[in-house]
């Protein structure tokens, strides 16, 4: 406290604070200051930090604005492309900027597991029905299937579909598509993408099925390790870079969804689309979860699938927070592992019941050999007694025959004259 020209002045970080305590008159000498204890200063001091700095923590003009904007935007168009016979692994090794720039700008697995058994046929219908090929048993041989793909799904609720299926085998996935291309593909990603491009340009389908066939081809001829297979790679590169092309001309690339994937062995998953997240690396998934994600953003429900909905990969926005996705991916995590222990518990009462069926056998053969043995030796023993009756049938035959010899040798002698 300082006193100067007869007036008391707190201080608190050089600011001085005066309360007046009745009615002051400006400039007059005779203004009084009440003087202050430590707490009412320390409030006074809170209150005032606090309007300061409100615009400190204020967002800035706008950003909330759009980042409710972003959250907001819904998705127009859905492409899922499934590439044949592309894998993981030597894509990293390949130049392929389109695909690598898809998951640079959306997000990318970790891992994707493939299915089993295998098939390009029975995958491809893993994708579309989120089932594996034990549920679906599709094969290329197979005229229709019993569970709904995903296209169908749609169709049913009223939203209009397309495939362009460059493989030509997939006759039941055809079955009430709104648009079903008919080529010619002849094999070729070149004559699959352009088709796309010149039916979609006037059609208004909302999920589009693009299969690219011309890798798996390739692997059949030169292997996955050849350089045929990554130059493959690079040429199907670019006509994944054409179709994305169509859609910035359209101007429909930023509310597009874009999901590519493959079919065997270990298969990348791009995914980009308005309400996906962003620079995101997912741990890994199956090929299964595919579907159903795709599903719960369109407002449907895929009540037969054996994949999960992939939460972690969705972008949060008023009607499902982030708190309320991971639940929800917790909940369904929980669950698939509550089904893997319940199916690991019953492979191993399965095998123990298999051990103790083993078991059982085993004992049988034992006792079923102990017999055999018990009745080798009875055999034995019979075969013995049996031999050893004949030789004495045969000693007493002799003896008995000696005896009729001599008897009648005797009896001549004494009863006969000559």
């Amino acid at each position: 406290m300082s006193e100067k020209c007869g007036r008391k002045i707190s201080y608190l970080g050089q600011l001085p604070i005066l309360i007046r305590t009745d009615i002051l008159t400006m400039g007059g000498p005779n203004m009084r200051i009440a003087k202050l204890g430590f707490m009412p200063l320390l409030l006074i001091t809170i209150i005032m930090f606090f309007i300061v700095n409100e615009s400190v923590w204020a967002e800035p003009p706008g950003e909330s604005d759009k980042q409710k904007e972003d959250q907001e935007k819904r998705t127009k168009v859905v492409f899922l492309i499934i590439v044949d016979g592309l894998q993981d692994k030597v894509l990293n090794q390949s130049l392929a900027p389109n695909i690598k720039g898809l998951g640079s700008s959306g997000l990318k697995a970790e891992q994707v597991i493939p299915v089993f058994p295998g098939g390009s046929s029975s995958n491809i219908m893993s994708i579309l029905t989120g089932v594996t090929p034990m549920q679906h048993q599709f094969t290329a041989s197979s005229k229709d299937i019993s569970i709904p793909t995903i296209l169908k799904l749609m169709e049913n609720k009223g939203i209009k579909t397309s495939l362009f299926d460059g493989t030509e085998k997939l006759t039941s996935a055809k079955e009430g598509v709104n648009h079903v291309c008919k080529g010619p593909f002849n094999g070729k990603d070149s004559l699959v993408v352009e088709n796309v491009v010149n039916e979609l340009e006037d059609s208004n389908t909302y999920f589009n099925v693009v299969i690219l066939p011309q890798l798996k081809d390739v692997i059949e001829k030169h292997g996955v390790d050849s350089a045929e297979y990554r130059k493959q790679i690079t040429n199907t590169d670019n006509q994944v870079g054409r179709l994305l092309h169509y859609l910035h001309q359209k101007g429909a690339y930023d509310e597009s969804m874009v999901i590519l994937t493959g079919t065997s062995k270990a298969p990348p998953l791009v995914m980009k689309g308005p309400e996906l997240k962003v620079g995101t690396t997912l741990p890994p998934v199956s090929l299964t979860d595919i579907a159903p994600t795709i599903c719960y953003l369109t407002g449907l429900k895929m009540k037969q699938a054996e994949g999960m909905v992939l939460y972690n990969a969705i972008k949060p926005k008023a009607d499902r927070s982030e708190t309320y996705l991971l639940a929800q991916r917790v909940d369904e995590l929980s669950r698939a592992h509550a089904k893997d222990v319940e199916g690991m518990h019953r492979l191993e009462k399965e095998k123990m019941e298999v051990k103790q069926l083993q078991e059982k056998v085993t004992e049988e053969k034992q006792m079923i050999q102990q017999k055999i043995s018990v009745r080798d030796d009875k055999i034995a023993v019979l075969s013995t007694k049996i031999a050893f009756m004949k030789m004495l049938g045969i000693a007493l035959l002799i003896i008995f025959g000696f005896g009729y010899i001599i008897e009648y040798k005797i009896l001549r002698k004494k009863f006969l004259m000559f």
